[in-house]
């Protein structure tokens, strides 16, 4: 029994690393995307500030995602809890 518990939080840790590695992954590629978008706008159309549009849509998603990563995701471990504690 104890053996399950501890195999199952191995696979929620697992889990739970893989979404904060994706989330690091996207902010990195997001860190390098954003001056190649500038540099691109300035050099085609400085007139025009275009770039933007992306930058902020890329702030939305990225705001989104780590509120759901940091703060959303409580609700889910506290019932799983639950539900471990109702199986036995």
């Amino acid at each position: 029994m104890e053996n399950d518990s501890y195999k199952l939080r191995l696979k929620l840790a697992k889990a739970r690393m893989k979404e904060i590695k994706a989330f690091y992954i996207m902010l990195c590629g997001i860190v390098i995307l954003v001056p190649y978008l500038i540099y691109i706008n300035m050099q085609t159309t400085p007139d025009l500030q275009w770039f933007w549009f992306p930058v902020i849509g890329f702030g939305i998603s990225i705001l989104g995602y780590s509120i759901y990563l940091f703060t959303g995701k409580n609700w889910e471990d506290k019932k799983i809890k639950e539900l471990l504690n109702n199986q036995k």
